[in-house]
């Protein structure tokens, strides 16, 4: 069988990163209480020298970075003369009554001691599947100077894995240590990590709440917006054992449903309060913005992904799915695998997620995130409240005007950029997200307020942004749905609609009514068959994520649950689906749409190395002939894209009608199977 290469980014399969030490040690967090005993070790790394001239203003000084030690290490401080240092151990913030810094501290295997964290209970209505035995630990130092006038510096924080052979154990994956004062996340009132005071009064207003399922039920966790946000101190050590950042941010619970997971997702959030607005680092290695021009270096903000409604299955499925379309003309999220340890505890496997926002359009596109508006669900994320007329206006007229007169249909355009979404739509469909646009949820567009002739994007055209694919391929039917006809419904269903809901997918049922939309969502159907999601590719896509998510995962599920076989079956049952989906999606859209005869299309290239061809939207990786099969009543486009130095020649066909042999971009129409070669010179 023909097939594609695999073409997708490694960085959202395996975090590689070169990091320079960490520049920030300083804290802001304003309250915090007694820590507790030290069980201080050491690395290979060289120890600091004292420094000379340090100011109050400097905090304390570490004699080693955070990182991993083979052998105890024996950790100094140091801060300006005349002040006395105190230093915490638990993660909550020193103050003057914590303890007295008098000898340096050794720093031990921390994994012998007791679970604290880990032994918390009431943090999931499912049930909080506490760990059998003591986790792996680290020791985290938290400390602040002094001076005779009781005035405090800044306070420093660092972790020190002792013991623990962190590329054993995690490969050429990034751990990121979170610290932060227990009660931030377990306290009964304010905890945000626990069902807490919120579910008890929620349990109040109706004592039938105690039947529903955990993910329905209520607790602090629900709890959203900036009252439920928490201070941090989050440090991203590098696979070289390096230091990548280290800075206070703001911590918030993510995610629906999987909020009830005892491992639940995270959003780390950088202000101005903390410190620092952003986070100047490359968080997600290799993460090329979204127009082209580099990598991202700035985050705003990011988000630690449990896996959302794959949790205890896959955790590969959205970073797996998005990656693979990552190439189309909708927003799709990067990611990389880490490791996350929780005030020194081991708290599993994570996925660090691109974090949706006004921030992330400015950091991927050099907008002026002020220009920015971003609707999620119907709802204003970013932006003026007044800006939810913009929306109205694109799908009032949409769905008001007849989308088969041109006029309007050109209309449409200018308001909606249409390609990615009929690509957008039509990815949905082909995974068969079953908690998607479709179901009036888990859908996002953004588009700039005012329109600027310096950057393509900000055209003022609504583009769509792809998050959240969990719950899809199968995900609790062992991926057994992979034959099953869901376009017809998504195409032809005409819902009830509560006054003034307005949901975009009624918006592609307007668009079909127009029969070159028709044949550009049809093509589009068919590449993501053909292209995007070609089994080959796609079996590629999972033995990768799965190489380095194998390794991590039984670790994870077994301090948070379930078994680990929940893994095998569910990679097992991705697989399946995507191999029926591919075996059985040309019929669905034949059912849907009645096209009738369809064949294959070959497409090659004289040389490779010369030049590729872009397939409809797509670019084919031509290193082998490329196969699809289309419907005959569509032709496709192709264009023939030549490599640096070399030049386009002219097309060979065989078995078709072609609307040139000389232009770049021609369109293919054809009765058979049919083969087209791109000659380059």
């Amino acid at each position: 069988m023909d097939r594609r290469v695999l073409v997708f980014m490694t960085a959202a399969v395996v975090a590689l990163c070169s990091c320079s030490s960490a520049k920030d040690k300083g804290s802001k967090e304003e309250s915090g209480s007694k820590g507790g005993d030290a069980a201080v070790t050491a690395t290979q790394a060289q120890p600091t020298p004292p420094p000379e001239d340090i100011d109050i203003s400097d905090g304390v000084v570490f004699s080693y970075p955070s990182g991993f030690y083979s052998e105890p290490v024996t950790l100094e401080l140091y801060a300006a003369e005349g002040t006395t240092i105190r230093y915490t151990t638990d993660g909550s913030l020193p103050d003057a009554s914590s303890m007295e810094y008098t000898a340096p501290l050794t720093l031990n295997d921390a994994s012998g001691n007791e679970n604290v964290l880990s032994a918390q209970k009431g943090i999931s209505a499912s049930g909080d599947n506490l760990p059998k035995g003591k986790v792996k630990k680290g020791n985290v130092i938290r400390a602040a100077a002094f001076d005779q006038s009781g005035n405090m510096s800044a306070v420093s924080s660092a972790t020190y894995f002792v013991g623990l052979d962190r590329e054993k154990l995690y490969g050429d994956v990034p751990v990121i240590s979170l610290i932060t004062d227990q009660s931030n996340l377990f306290d009964y009132e304010t905890g945000i990590y626990v069902m807490g005071k919120t579910h008890d009064d929620w349990l109040a207003e109706d004592s039938g709440n105690k039947y529903l399922d955990g993910w329905q039920q209520k607790g602090n966790y629900s709890n959203k917006g900036r009252e439920w946000e928490r201070p941090v101190y989050a440090e991203y050590i590098c696979p070289d054992g390096t230091v990548g950042f280290g800075q206070d941010m703001g911590v918030r619970i993510m995610g629906a449903a999987s909020r009830n997971s005892p491992q639940k997702s995270l959003r780390l959030i950088a202000r101005e309060d903390y410190g620092k607005k952003a986070v100047e680092f490359e968080v997600i290695p290799d993460n090329l913005r979204s127009d082209g021009n580099g990598n991202v270096t700035k985050y705003k903000s990011f988000v630690l992904r449990n896996g959302g409604n794959d949790c205890d299955y896959a955790k590969i499925r959205d970073p797996f799915l998005q990656s693979l379309v990552s190439d189309k003309g909708f927003e799709t999220q990067q990611t990389a695998p880490c490791v996350v340890f929780l005030d020194g505890e081991y708290w599993g496997m994570y996925t660090i997620t691109e974090d949706y926002n006004d921030n992330y359009i400015e950091n991927n596109y050099d907008i002026d995130n002020k220009n920015v508006v971003i609707v999620k669900c119907g709802e204003i994320e970013e932006g003026e409240e007044e800006d939810i007329e913009l929306y109205n206006e694109l799908y009032d007229f949409i769905t008001g005007n007849d989308m088969s007169d041109p006029e309007n249909y050109a209309k449409a355009g200018e308001l909606l950029e249409l390609q990615g979404f009929a690509d957008y739509c039509a990815m949905n469909l082909y995974v068969y997200n079953e908690d998607s646009i479709f179901e009036g949820n888990n859908w996002r567009m953004w588009r700039v307020r005012e329109t600027s002739g310096d950057v393509e994007q900000a055209d003022g055209r609504w583009r769509m942004m792809l998050y959240d694919t969990d719950y899809s391929t199968g995900i609790y039917s062992g991926g057994g749905n992979g034959d099953r006809d869901n376009i017809t419904d998504a195409v032809t269903r005409r819902g009830d609609r509560a006054d003034g809901e307005r949901e975009p997918c009624d918006m592609l049922r307007a668009l079909l009514e127009n029969e070159d939309f028709r044949q550009m969502f049809v093509i589009s159907l068919c590449d993501m068959r053909n292209i995007s999601y070609e089994w080959g590719r796609a079996a590629e896509g999972i033995a990768q994520f799965d190489s380095v998510y194998k390794k991590l995962v039984p670790e994870t599920f077994k301090r948070f649950g379930p078994s680990y076989a929940n893994y095998g079956n569910a990679v097992g049952g991705l697989k399946g689906f995507m191999k029926d989906r591919y075996d059985s999606f040309l019929y669905c859209i034949n059912d849907a749409f009645k096209l009738g005869g369809r064949c294959d299309v070959t497409v090659s290239a004289s040389d490779s190395a010369k030049g590729t061809v872009i397939m409809n939207t797509t670019a084919l990786d031509l290193d082998l002939d490329f196969t699809g099969k289309y419907f005959k009543c569509y032709p496709v486009t192709l264009t023939a894209v030549p490599a640096e130095g070399c030049m386009f020649s002219g097309w060979e066909c065989e078995g078709c009608e072609a609307s040139s042999l000389t232009d770049e971009t021609i369109t293919v129409s054809f009765e058979d199977a049919c083969s087209i070669k791109a000659v380059f010179e």
